[in-house]
């Protein structure tokens, strides 16, 4: 019923997003109405259907084959299907050779820190500057290996860079990953805001929930500290 009322016409089975996440995209998206978006990761359109509410336009990259089955694609979005390696560049490159401005990006990708901290890059060691202002959103911040990723990206070799936030919404365990005491730690939001005009003083990588998600990511691993009493078989409680 929720989904119905908040997020209509979007594609929510197998939407990757938390609550908090679903209405930060929304915000951000309906205060900055983006002309032009791009989205790299697909899997089941969830974010991707929301996006093109907002936008006249939208590209969407993924390297899965099965992926335009899955959802009904919206008509103002390009969906491309290739190579984790050199679609983006491409798509990119294409795009600023047909003068298409982007203003507003979700990362959604390879989570490794590697595959992160690439696909970050592609934007922001492009050969020119951006034509107008850009934010660039990437999901799963709260996630070790996806934050590694983000914070080594080489976000002050960018002058275009003003302001990198890796906790615009924090990580969280997620619930139904538990397992023996065991969790893992995804979702969350940081954010990039790239203008055409140049910095005038260093950039600081800002981290305004780091406590909250260090002290998640290390107990995720042995949540039975949280536990306040011994729940019965085959039950779980961390109240």
């Amino acid at each position: 019923m929720l989904d119905e009322i908040l997020y209509p016409n979007v594609a929510t089975t197998n939407w990757q997003m938390l609550i908090p996440e679903r209405i930060a995209l929304t915000g951000l998206l309906a205060r900055l109405r983006p002309k032009r978006a791009l989205e790299v990761g697909v899997y089941y359109g969830g974010s991707l259907s929301l996006i093109a509410q907002f936008c006249e336009r939208v590209w969407a990259l993924d390297i899965d084959p099965l992926v335009p089955g899955r959802f009904n694609v919206p008509p103002n979005v390009d969906l491309r299907i290739g190579s984790a390696t050199d679609l983006l560049e491409k798509t990119l490159n294409e795009l600023d050779a047909a003068g298409e401005t982007l203003n507003f990006v979700l990362i959604d990708a390879d989570h490794s820190a590697d595959g992160v901290r690439h696909d970050i890059e592609a934007f922001i060691r492009r050969p020119a500057p951006p034509r107008e202002p850009m934010f660039i959103l990437m999901h799963d911040s709260g996630n070790p290996e996806c934050r590694r990723g983000i914070g080594s990206a080489g976000w002050a070799s960018c002058p275009y860079v003003h302001l990198v936030e890796l906790d615009f919404v924090p990580g969280q365990i997620v619930e139904h990953a538990i397992q023996n005491d065991r969790g893992e730690v995804w979702g969350g939001l940081a954010l990039a805001y790239l203008s055409p005009k140049p910095r005038t003083g260093d950039l600081h990588v800002s981290a305004s929930s780091a406590t909250t998600v260090a002290a998640i990511q290390s107990c995720a691993g042995n949540l039975s500290l949280l536990r306040k009493r011994q729940p019965e078989k085959g039950s779980r409680s961390y109240q």
